[in-house]
């Protein structure tokens, strides 16, 4: 898709402003732990699909970088216990292996004109009115490395199927929002009584919507065959 771009130099600052358009949509969904046993160099097989060791150390030590980009000298290794990162970098390799292999199953696709539409929604590319400028875009992913679009277009097409999933799911449950439980929610809430009908709806909405969401997920889990492996010490 990219092939004219790939050719030239780096831009990291612009890399990381992409990279923050493409986090999964789902992050809200936990996993919880799997079956014990034991697997060389792997930590965890879901649906008999692997997690390597690899993989799993890759995604904690990116997931400790985060925190410690968020909270600086604050974060230590006591804090890092506590936040138990290590079971939430290979929560979140669980997570992605059943969600993915449900979009597989689902036959969920997404094009490169759609990729490539996502990518050119971040403001980096837009000119003093708002708008997208073609030129701008253009002179700032040339300098982009091969390595590094090839990254981006990868993250940019993992959120996307994501996106797609969590709507094609939502989309089954015909959530809606009754009148009587935004009365509900005014009289649980008198000093929002005021606020707009159509915001509370939208807010009791999406409520609703992250509830499903979890419900559906938990019971995608529960039909999932998941055994871990790691060292003692994790």
């Amino acid at each position: 898709m990219f092939k004219f771009l790939r050719k030239k130099k780096n831009l990291k600052r612009v890399y990381w402003i992409l990279a923050a358009l493409v986090i999964p949509s789902f992050i809200w969904w936990g996993v919880g732990s799997g079956v014990g046993g034991s697997g060389k160099g792997l930590a965890a097989k879901v649906n008999r699909v692997p997690i390597t060791l690899r993989e799993y150390y890759t995604a904690l030590e990116k997931l400790e970088g985060n925190y410690r980009t968020i909270f600086g000298d604050k974060f230590t290794e006591e804090e890092a216990k506590k936040l138990n990162l290590k079971k939430r970098a290979l929560e979140m390799l669980i997570r992605d292996k059943i969600l993915f292999q449900e979009i597989k199953r689902r036959k969920i696709r997404v094009s490169n004109d759609e990729i490539l539409s996502q990518i050119k929604k971040d403001p980096s590319f837009f000119d003093k009115d708002g708008k997208f400028d073609d030129d701008k875009f253009k002179r700032i992913v040339e300098r982009i490395p091969a390595n590094e679009l090839k990254q981006i277009e990868k993250e940019t097409k993992k959120s996307l199927l994501l996106q797609k999933l969590q709507e094609e799911t939502l989309s089954s449950f015909n959530i809606i929002v009754s009148n009587e439980e935004i009365v509900n929610y005014r009289k649980a809430n008198k000093e929002r009584k005021k606020m707009d009908e159509e915001i509370i709806r939208q807010s009791l909405l999406f409520q609703k919507s992250q509830l499903a969401l979890d419900d559906w997920y938990k019971n995608l889990k529960a039909e999932a065959q998941i055994r871990i492996w790691l060292p003692k010490e994790e």
